[in-house]
């Protein structure tokens, strides 16, 4: 039996006919047309740009910051991390999804997908969350699970009434 494939028949996928040369313009017209096709929103370029270190508000910048003040430090940059593996309802993984985007592109600037993934913004979000050692923080998150599971479960009943 010989170890080489032959080619019988000039349709076959194996019989390939030789490259041919295609011109610069040819290129640019390829490239064009696959822009055109593309699905991918381009972000919105803005013609009033400003510099993301200089604040559009001081007031507002301080304000935030005040908001901030009596948060928990957040975890060091060298902190080892832990693989946390959930599901989640479509919807709250798709809001997920756009607020991650949505942070991304903030002040008009496009931020890679590398410098903010979305576990940044989960682990912001615990963050927000406070302090488990604070009792305000542990009474309001759990006033807003039993919220949160009281409006799940009151919808899936009225979902089996109707049915």
């Amino acid at each position: 039996m010989s170890n080489q494939l032959e080619v019988k028949r000039l349709d076959s996928p194996l019989a390939r006919s030789p490259r041919r040369p295609t011109g610069a313009r040819e290129d640019s017209q390829k490239r064009e047309a696959a822009k055109e096709g593309s699905s991918r929103p381009t972000p919105a370029t803005d013609d009033k740009r400003r510099l993301a270190s200089v604040p559009a508000d001081a007031e507002k910048v301080e304000a935030r910051a005040a908001a901030f003040a009596d948060m928990p430090e957040p975890p060091p940059l060298d902190e080892p991390l832990e693989l946390v593996s959930t599901r989640l309802p479509t919807s709250l993984r798709r809001s997920l999804s756009e607020l991650t985007t949505a942070l991304r592109s903030r002040d008009g600037q496009r931020v890679s997908q590398k410098s903010l993934p979305e576990q940044e913004v989960i682990a912001l979000l615990v963050w927000l969350a406070g302090s488990v050692d604070d009792p305000e923080t542990i009474t309001r998150l759990g006033a807003a699970l039993d919220a949160f599971r009281a409006r799940r479960y009151a919808a899936a009943a009225r979902a089996l009434s109707l049915s």
